[in-house]
Parts: structure tokens; sequence; C-alpha cells
């Protein structure tokens, strides 16, 4: 069983309960997690994070890939968004979700993929 750290509001969610398969957007809300988001469907950026372990997630669409790639952040796996993002139940992971204060997110800019 593996379970996903939230920081820095330090909640910690057990994968299992949130199931495996779920994506972290959804698992945090049902945890209370107090995570930013705007449209949970990968077209704003809103839901930015860093994960310490890519591994605690399913690999990335190449939506979600084409929209990290605009906002000029990385793609190797570590930087996700909440929304598309799914737990895969392998590791424990450390979420930052402070790292959502770091990107530049112009709702002005045309941001689809």
């Amino acid at each position: 069983m593996s379970t996903i750290k939230f920081i820095p509001s330090d909640s910690v969610i057990d994968v299992i309960d949130s199931v495996i398969g779920m994506k972290l957007l959804v698992a945090a809300r049902k945890n209370k997690v107090p995570i930013r988001f705007g449209c949970a469907a990968c077209s704003c950026g809103i839901c930015i994070i860093k994960i310490t372990e890519p591994s605690a997630l399913h690999p990335m669409k190449p939506n979600e890939e084409a929209l990290l790639r605009k906002l000029k952040v990385s793609t190797n796996g570590d930087v996700r968004l909440a929304c598309q993002a799914k737990l895969s139940g392998l590791v424990d992971a450390v979420v930052d979700l402070s790292f959502q204060d770091t990107v530049d997110i112009n709702p002005d800019d045309d941001m689809a993929p």
C-alpha cells in the first residue's frame, strides 16, 4: 500500500483508499486537500504540481505533455497536472502544491493543447 503526501498542507492520503487509477485532483479533493484547480480538463494548467516520485503516477498522455510544454515546464514526469495524473499505487510520493505558485499561468493566452 502506498501513500501520497501533500506539502505544504502535510495531508497524507492512502492510495488504496483513494483508489488506484483515480486522478490526483479527485483524490486530493476527496480527502479535503487544499489544491488549486480550474477547468479540471487539461486546458488551463492551474492544477500544476511537482511530484517527488513520478512512478507514483501513470505516464502522462500527449495532451498533458503538450500543455506542460506550452507552460514551459519539465515534461520528464516530475511536473504534472493534477486533473490528468492518475495514481499508480506503486510507491510513496510527495506532491509539492507550492509549485503551483511558481508557474506563470496567463488566462489571456491560448493555452488549449
